[in-house]
């Protein structure tokens, strides 16, 4: 955990948009003092039908995630030089969001970058859009291009280019 009182909160995930989201996340928390924090939601497998199994199912998909999540911070990290407080969740990815916010009052800003795909802007942006609340205090919730240039990213994102 850090110990700033505020902090951007970014999802990891297998979208291409997700390291857009975090590398701005990333690049506001450095140009306002704030903290990082990435969450990456482990995909479970439904029931196999053996205890045993599902528990070896279940850790190898929060061993992945955590892999995955480490990965993306140490590019974040290269990138923006801000070190993120790694979060794995077996949840789903809104109900791992509330948990957090809910959990965690330094957390102020959630930022998601919207996908360019003909499929839409993805489906936390879409979920966000139907005006469903994430928490039950004030969340500013960012949402930027999903396709940026690394200037078009820096300029967003306040930092020097």
């Amino acid at each position: 955990m850090t110990t700033n009182s505020r902090k951007f909160l970014a999802v990891s995930d297998d979208t291409e948009e997700c390291l857009t989201a975090m590398t701005f996340a990333a690049m506001r928390a450095r140009a306002v003092g704030a903290g990082l924090a990435l969450l990456r939601c482990a995909r479970t497998p439904g029931p196999a039908g053996w205890i045993g199994l599902d528990r070896a199912m279940t850790q190898d998909a929060v061993d992945s995630a955590r892999i995955k999540l480490n990965q993306h911070a140490q590019e974040i990290e290269a990138r923006t030089g801000v070190s993120a407080e790694l979060i794995v969740s077996p949840e789903e990815p809104l109900d791992a969001i509330r948990q957090l916010v809910e959990g965690d009052a330094a957390i102020k800003t959630l930022v998601l970058a919207a996908g360019a795909s003909r499929w839409g802007p993805g489906p936390l942006v879409s979920r966000l859009a139907r005006g469903r609340a994430l928490a039950d205090r004030p969340l500013a919730v960012t949402v930027i291009p999903g396709r940026l240039s690394d200037a078009q990213l820096a300029e967003m994102g306040g930092l020097p280019g």
